[in-house]
């Protein structure tokens, strides 16, 4: 039995990613303790999901979205969880903010999870800006170097797979699939669903755009749950659509995803390209766990993500931009239904593999 430490920069509350491969450790017989960032200091410091426990270090009050006030309690964090993990068998690192951590960890075995191109993320806020293009470009420096030093890299995606591959690195893909589960009734009402991070305004003023293009006869609800740096924003903007049904709520835990699907009748996955994700791989966790509870998702055309979307019939991709194909992509998928035919078991085994292969 090996010893692991998973460490991610959010409260995992929910990150199914995390939790899952966790419990795939556990059940091979390691004993596996996540440390995560409570942020907003309102999640329980101490926890057991799935047979996992979930550590949560507070900080003070930190705020998502790349600023320096970010990055000075991302550094708080590391420190806090180095001072508490004790000796381990296998530092698990969930994405690049997190790897600065092997570093005070030498002898250890890193297996570096790279869930996105986290170094896109300072961007996105002003993708022009030049400052914001010096720090990421610093940052993705520091990733590929000390993604050099991990014993073994995971990825969410073939795309971003490629992208590492392109740079000397190679990885193995363990997509963010969940499994096949329950698929609840659909409501009367046609109603499109976002559930997730709320990272950039753009998304849904696309949406709600194209909604009011529907007929108000057959004009659909829209439910929004999460939280992230733009959840504010998003509120504000919805408020100001008084022709509109928006209903926006709070963060959710996993366990409440089965009822959230079933409000809905098809998911809305799609963001900016001004993302540097979306073009270089990145795949909606909400697309495939969507699916695997029948419900559709509507994603960007054009992109890893709409590939994967079609390829499965997951649903149907969409152009950015154009409201009126997002408005009768929307009108088209009412009463369909969607199939994960490809669930976590394939992720399962590839992740697996790679364990064995760490020899720990």
């Amino acid at each position: 039995m090996a010893r692991i430490a998973a460490v991610v920069s959010n409260g995992c509350a929910p990150d199914p990613r995390v939790i899952r491969e966790a419990k795939w450790c556990t059940e091979q017989g390691h004993e596996v303790v996540i440390h995560a960032f409570d942020r907003r200091e309102n999640l329980p410091v101490d926890e057991v999901i799935d047979g996992v426990r979930i550590i949560r270090h507070r900080v003070g009050f930190v705020p998502y979205g790349g600023t320096w006030s970010t990055w000075r309690g991302l550094r708080r964090f590391l420190a806090s969880v180095a001072d508490s993990i004790g000796p381990v068998d296998l530092l698990h690192c969930h994405d690049a903010d997190t790897l600065p951590l092997a570093k005070s960890m030498k002898d250890t075995p890193v297996l570096f999870d790279m869930h996105d191109l986290h170094h896109t993320w300072v961007r996105m806020p002003a993708p022009n800006s030049p400052i914001r293009r010096i720090i990421s470009s610093r940052m993705k420096g520091n990733m590929l170097r000390r993604a050099k030093t991990a014993s073994s890299i995971i990825t969410s995606s073939q795309g971003f797979s490629e992208w590492l591959r392109e740079r000397d690195l190679n990885s193995v893909v363990v997509e963010n699939r969940p499994q096949k589960a329950e698929s609840p009734s659909f409501p009367e009402r046609l109603t499109i669903g976002y559930f997730g991070r709320i990272r950039e305004v753009e998304s849904f003023e696309f949406l709600f755009k194209a909604v009011l293009q529907i007929a108000e006869t057959e004009r659909p609800r829209i439910i929004i749950a999460g939280d992230g740096t733009k959840s504010k924003e998003v509120q504000r903007l919805a408020s100001s659509y008084t022709k509109l049904d928006v209903n926006v709520r709070d963060s959710f835990t996993h366990a409440d995803l089965l009822n959230l699907m079933s409000e809905i009748s098809l998911m809305y996955a799609m963001y900016s390209p001004e993302r540097g994700n979306i073009n270089d791989g990145a795949l909606p966790a909400k697309m495939f766990e969507a699916a695997a509870h029948g419900r559709p998702s509507i994603v960007n055309a054009n992109t890893p993500m709409g590939a994967v979307c079609e390829s499965e019939g997951l649903g149907v991709t969409v152009d950015w931009g154009d409201s009126q194909a997002l408005a009768s992509a929307i009108i088209g998928l009412q009463g369909t239904q969607a199939t994960l035919e490809i669930d976590e078991s394939r992720e399962r085994e590839r992740f697996l593999s790679v364990l064995d292969q760490l020899k720990i």
